[in-house]
This record gives C-alpha cells, structure tokens and sequence, in this order.
C-alpha cells in the first residue's frame, strides 16, 4: 500500500522520525534508531527547549548548538534516515532545495516549535538568502560542500531589511552553521557540490508572537557603508534569482 510516510521507529532509543516531504509516495519503512543517534539529537532539541523556556540564550545557543551537531554520527544518519531513498521520493525542484520535513517524537525531548527537515541539493543550486523570525536555527552538513554567507538583522523598514554582513565562508561535511535573532540571522547556502544538509529548528521562541513564515529577500542594494538594503521578494522570484 503506498503511502506518503516513511517511518524511522527506534527500538532501543525509542524514537520515531516520521518523514513527510511534499509528493513523497512509499511504503511505510521502518528501521532501528541507534542510541548514539538518538542521544546527539535529543542533546540538540534540549537546547531548543532552554532558550525557549528563557535558561539559555540564543547566541548561547549558537556557541552550544555546533559542539554538538559535530558529534552527529553521519554513517549512521545517512543510513537509518535512509538518505538516498529519500532523496528520490522528494518532491523534484528545478531551483532550490527539496525540502523533506521530520516528525520528532516527543521521547527525544521535541516540545513546541521544534522541527527537524532534511535539505537535498543539486549542484549549483541554493537555498535563496533569507531572514528568520523567533527562532534558531541550525544547519548541518551531511554530504556535499557549501558557500554559506551570512548578516546580522540591523532593523526592518516597510519594504525589507536592513542588513550588515558577518560571514562569507565554505562548509563541508561535519560543519554546522546557524541563525539567531541575535546573530547572523539573514543566511544564504549555495550548494557546490550535490549536497545534503540536516536542519535543526526551534522556533515560537516567544510564543505570544504570531507565526511568521521566512522571507526571502535581495541583496543587490548595497550602501556605501557596507550595510545591504534587502528587499522582501517572493518565494517565486527569490527561487528565480538565486535558487
């Protein structure tokens, strides 16, 4: 019976990650979940609960958040989520990235606003630049190189953004990067090679604030002083532009 599920059904970690990219149709997979697996995920979304219940900061979370992502066990990431086979049920995308959501169980400590994706790459394409609202987030990459540039949110204005640039670097497998409100939160990944990243959120940091989806934006205003004038743009045009 086809399904658009694939379950990943831990038996000693008892975990569940439940994948549901968009135009995804398999048959329901179930594999084990390594403890060591288990274990540095349920260590990262514990860092999301804290800045969320105020305990942690969130630049204190981004100095925590790589120490930890660098502990991921790939051979066992890639093999127990299934990469590959992922890979083909993903939504296909002629720009950008396929974007596959996981379901977190709440045994690995997932509470409110907690969301893990995995992100596929074709060579050359990107995942748009871009600002985040009430949130931290994380990227880790599991395959493939990257160019992953990053800005501090200076102040918004009525048509976007005002932005000053904090890094311009190439990640490769193992290395993480992150966003905050705080810091570096408009971000830009230009895969290099076929690439595979693993996105760890925790976002409705102040729940009393309504949802706000990501907006992409352009960086082709820049002003003397270094600053960029981002305008928001749409999914469709960003994608154009940049995807």
């Amino acid at each position: 019976m086809l399904t658009r599920r694939h379950v990943l059904r831990g038996t000693a970690a008892g975990a569940i990650l439940l994948a549901t990219g968009r135009a995804t149709r398999a048959q329901a997979d179930v594999r084990a979940l390594s403890e060591g697996l288990a274990t540095v995920l349920r260590e990262a979304l514990a860092l999301g609960a804290a800045v969320r219940s105020g305990a942690l900061s969130q630049t204190g979370w981004q100095d925590a958040i790589g120490p930890v992502l660098s502990r991921v066990p790939l051979d066992a990431l890639r093999r127990e989520l299934d990469l590959e086979a992922l890979r083909r049920r993903a939504r296909r995308v002629s720009r950008g990235c396929a974007v596959v959501p996981l379901t977190v169980p709440t045994d690995l400590g997932a509470g409110e606003g907690a969301a893990m994706r995995v992100f596929f790459f074709e060579a050359g394409r990107t995942d748009p630049p871009h600002v985040h609202f009430n949130s931290v987030t994380s990227h880790l990459v599991v395959e493939g190189r990257f160019r992953v540039q990053h800005w501090d949110r200076v102040r918004e204005q009525p048509d976007g953004f005002v932005l000053r640039a904090t890094h311009d670097r190439t990640v490769t497998v193992g290395e993480s990067t992150s966003i905050s409100e705080a810091r570096d939160n408009a971000h830009w990944h230009q895969c290099l090679s076929r690439g595979v990243l693993l996105d760890v959120e925790q976002g409705r940091l102040d729940p009393s604030i309504p949802p706000r989806r990501r907006q992409m934006i352009d960086l082709s205003t820049q002003r003397a002083d270094g600053e960029f004038l981002a305008r928001a743009i749409g999914q469709a045009t960003a994608l154009h532009r940049y995807g």
